[in-house]
Order: C-alpha cells, then sequence, then structure tokens
C-alpha cells in the first residue's frame, strides 16, 4: 500500500500577488535522477540535463519514468510542447483556452486530466476559494503536466516521490493519482477555516445585538457562498474520480493498482462533502433563527411606535377642544360675571374648572377603550 504523509495546509499566494505575469517555469524530475532540475526555458533545461533530448525526440528512448511541470506556460510554450509530444488538439486548445471543466479524456497514446485546485484569494468581501487550473498529461512512460498559476500540489507530489522512492513502485499513473489526492487534500484548510466560522456564527446567535442582525446575516451570506463554491468544485473532482475508477483499465492502471487508491480519495471527498452539508444546515439554521429575531424586534418595534402614536392621539384629542375654548376667550368679548360694580373670579375659577373635569373625562375614556 502507498502510504500518505502529512501534510501542512498551505495557501496559495493571493491574486493580488499575480497580478503581474509569473515567470515561467520549467521542473523536470526523473526515476533517475536524485533531485528535480529548474530552468526558465526548454532549452536551458536541455542545455542542463542532455539526455531531455531523448525524451523530446521522436523516438522517445528515456530509460527511466520522467515528470516534466511546467508553470505558468506561455502560447508559444504550449503550442511547442504540443508539437513535441504530439499531444491532440482538441488537448492543445483545452490548455490554451484554460478549461475549466474537470476531467479525464482518453487520447490512445496518452489521456488528459483536467483538474482545478483552490486558493486563497482576498477580496472585498473577505476571504474566499478561487481555482486555478492544472492539466496533466499523462503517458505511459511519463507525464507532462501544466499548472497556469502557482501552486504547492506539484512540489508536494514531488517531496512524496522523494520520500517514499525506496519501495515504491512509480508509475506515472501512480503520479496522476498522487496529483489529484494533494490537490484534493487541500480543501481540508477552507472546509476548517469554514466549520470554525459556523461554529462561532452558531454560538453568537443567542447574544447577538438586534444592531448586528445584519452584519451577521451579512456573514452568514458569504459562508453560504463559499460552502456552495466549495462543494461545486469537491462535486467535479468526484466525477473525475470515478471516471479514472472505471477507464483504469484502457489507461492501463491495473499493473499499478492505482484504483485501489481511488476509493481513499473518493471517501475522502465524501466525508468533506459531509461536513460542507453539515456547515451548510448550521448556516441555514442560523439564517433563521436571525430571520426570526429580527421579525420579532421589528413587530416590537411597531407596536411601541403605534402605543407611543395613540398616546399622542389621545393627547391631541384632548388638548385641541381645550386650546379651542381658551381661544374663544382669547378674543374681544366680556368676560362672564364681570361687571363695572363687581370683580369676581368665580367665573374664572368655574371655566378652569371644567376645562380639568374635561381632561379627566378625556383620560378616563381613554383608559376604559385601553388606549393609554
Amino acid at each position: 500500500m502507498v502510504p500518505k504523509t502529512a501534510k501542512e495546509p498551505q495557501f496559495l499566494p493571493d491574486e493580488k500577488d499575480t497580478v503581474p505575469p509569473e515567470p515561467t517555469q520549467f521542473t523536470f524530475c526523473s526515476s533517475t535522477l536524485d533531485g528535480s532540475l529548474q530552468a526558465s526555458s526548454l532549452s536551458d533545461l536541455q542545455t542542463l540535463y542532455e539526455p531531455l533530448n531523448e525524451i523530446l525526440d521522436d523516438e522517445r528512448q528515456y530509460n527511466g519514468l520522467w515528470w516534466l511541470d511546467v508553470t505558468a506556460p506561455s502560447e508559444d510554450d504550449i503550442e511547442t510542447l504540443s508539437r513535441i509530444f504530439n499531444l491532440h488538439p482538441l488537448t492543445n486548445e483545452d490548455i490554451k483556452v484554460r478549461e475549466n471543466r474537470e476531467k479525464i479524456e482518453l487520447f490512445g497514446p496518452y489521456y488528459f486530466l483536467s483538474l482545478r485546485p483552490a486558493r486563497k484569494v482576498e477580496t472585498d468581501e473577505g476571504v474566499r476559494t478561487s481555482p486555478i487550473n492544472v492539466y496533466a498529461v499523462v503517458f505511459r512512460d511519463g507525464v507532462l503536466s501544466f499548472s497556469m498559476g502557482s501552486n504547492p500540489h506539484v512540489g508536494h507530489v514531488r517531496n512524496r516521490i522523494k520520500e517514499h522512492q525506496s519501495h515504491l513502485y512509480l508509475t506515472s499513473d501512480w503520479i496522476c493519482y498522487a496529483l489529484i489526492d494533494d490537490i484534493v487534500d487541500g480543501f481540508a484548510p477552507f472546509i476548517s477555516q469554514v466549520e470554525r466560522g459556523v461554529e462561532a456564527m452558531e454560538d453568537s446567535v443567542s447574544i447577538t445585538r438586534p444592531d448586528d442582525i445584519g452584519l451577521a446575516l451579512q456573514q452568514i451570506y458569504h459562508r453560504r457562498k463559499e460552502v456552495l463554491h466549495i462543494r461545486q468544485l469537491l462535486n467535479d473532482k468526484t466525477d473525475v474520480i470515478r471516471s479514472f475508477a472505471r477507464h483504469c483499465d484502457a489507461f492501463g492502471a491495473s499493473s499499478s493498482q492505482v484504483g485501489l487508491y481511488l476509493s481513499d480519495i473518493q471517501d475522502h471527498v465524501l466525508t468533506m462533502m459531509a461536513n460542507l452539508d453539515a456547515a451548510e444546515q448550521m448556516l441555514s439554521r442560523g439564517q433563521s433563527k436571525y430571520l426570526s429575531q429580527l421579525s420579532f424586534d421589528s413587530t416590537r418595534m411597531r407596536n411601541q411606535i403605534s402605543h407611543a402614536l395613540s398616546r399622542l392621539t389621545v393627547i391631541a384629542g384632548i388638548v385641541v377642544p381645550l386650546q379651542f375654548v381658551t381661544g374663544l376667550f382669547g378674543m374681544n368679548i366680556n368676560v362672564p360675571a364681570k361687571s363695572d360694580r363687581v370683580d369676581s373670579l368665580t367665573a374664572w375659577f368655574s371655566i378652569l374648572g371644567v376645562l380639568v373635569a374635561l381632561i379627566v373625562l378625556f383620560f378616563v375614556i381613554a383608559r376604559r377603550i385601553r388606549v393609554l
């Protein structure tokens, strides 16, 4: 059984760091070499390692298993390698247009693998996953891979091969399996980050202030969007793994027993999908709680406003008639019970008493009808 080495979670550089075009880098490793060779162009790599010419020739007389990886290739590099390795025009087109659909296709002497790893990208909306493209052309005696952006997966597979080279039956199909396995493992840090965020959100539902509910709902929206994005990428991986397992015999992978290890990757994918489903359910439940609390707070606020308006209405209903009465006596009229001979305040106190009685009566009526 092929051992799996423990890999530390790593994130790729932010998308902002890749705005300037990344330099093209050719990396070559072989079962006959102790390490790997790197160069900025194919001609420089040929100068460093002359036996590489045996692979690039039409006869393909190289004695050993080889792996040539190209990071951030230009269209000229893709065209040159397609001509050297006699790639099918459909394969050449998929690589040049950065085909996003993940798949495995059989083309006679080789099969073509298209994968989308995830990397960490900082945006205005927060941290999210952004896919990049990795392609592999798998021959019986070697692998030609294209990485459209910097990623750690190719390096992880090379280290894994170096650590277990003494007891590992290395084939090109195993390299393809290891590449898929490492790319799938690369989703684990994103899912762990989502799970931590969901647990923190779940714990804060009961203590969130009404003023912060809008912000909490916005965070839930971004979390659900990220979960949907990761789930979609993992869903595509499931189809690729099933296709790989179904066509193992056609690819000649039966001798390397790669099919025995594909179920391990598929179980890993299903486990991560289950974790994402659980996170999605928790987010949906938290969103429902926040919306219920928001609806309750809105209803309570409406009731408070309605109660305050009803009080203002009662006060206005009391004040307006009184103002009408006092307004009448503010005009040029004869004051009741006032004459030249008698100067008494009885009428004034009588009017004031009537006004006070009206106020008390209005308040009693308002209390009876439960307006106040």
